[in-house]
This record gives C-alpha cells, structure tokens and sequence, in this order.
C-alpha cells in the first residue's frame, strides 16, 4: 500500500501575501527612524568641508556666500571648471562675501567682504568660527 501524502504542508498565496503586506507596514513603521533627516549645515561645518576640498585638490579654494544664505564653492586653478558644490545655510549676512581657502588649512576673508569680517570672528589659521 502506498502512504498519502498530508494535506496542508505548504503556504497558500493569501497567507504569503499577508506576511509580505504585515513585514512592508512594520518596515514603513521603522524606516524614518533609521534614517537621519538631512540638515542644512552651519557655517562651522561649510568651512570644514571646503578646508578638506582645497587640501584634497591641493589648491585654494573660494567660497561664496549670499546674504540669502546660498552658497557657492569654486576651484582656484581652472575657471573653466565651474563650482565645486552649492547649497544653502541659514542667512547670517547682510552682504555677500568669499573666503578664500587655503590647501594648507587656514582661511580668510578677501578683501571685498570686510562686512562679513566684521560680523564673523574667524580665527585665520585655523579656519575656525571664534564667536557666532
């Protein structure tokens, strides 16, 4: 006599379906919680990525800053290549003003933008904000 087989041993198609639907809600649940939300950076940390950027390229770097908080970084060494990166941080200027970024680390403000180096105390060598 040959054995029956058991009745029952597998997965119906609704049963997955729903396992599927329950495992994509709890991982909707969890996501935003993993993800950190992108911020825009603050000045202190614009100056540390632009002091990266002229050491990494070796060159100096400007960046540009607008009184509306958009930013702008620049290569020194060829126009044609056009900005480095772009953003915006919170306004903190009532005129706009570049700093020039050495590859060695330090930093000041050129000369049109004596308005910003009077409202930012920036320690040259350094490149670090002294007072906000």
């Amino acid at each position: 006599m040959s054995e029956a087989r058991p009745v029952g041993t597998g997965f119906t198609l609704v049963e997955i379906l729903v396992v599927l639907i329950l495992m994509g809600l709890a991982a909707a649940l969890v996501a935003p919680a993993l993800i950190a939300p992108r911020r825009e950076p603050d000045l202190k940390a614009l100056l540390g990525r632009a002091r990266d950027a002229a050491a990494r390229r070796g060159e100096m770097v400007y960046l540009q800053i607008e009184p509306s908080g958009t930013w702008r970084l620049e290569g020194g060494a060829n126009p044609l290549e056009g900005t480095l990166a772009s953003g915006r941080i919170e306004p903190f200027l009532t005129a706009p003003a570049t700093l020039v970024v050495s590859p060695l680390g330090s930093c000041a403000f050129d000369v049109r933008s004596g308005a910003a180096a009077q409202v930012v105390a920036l320690d040259q060598l350094t490149c670090e904000i002294r007072a906000p």
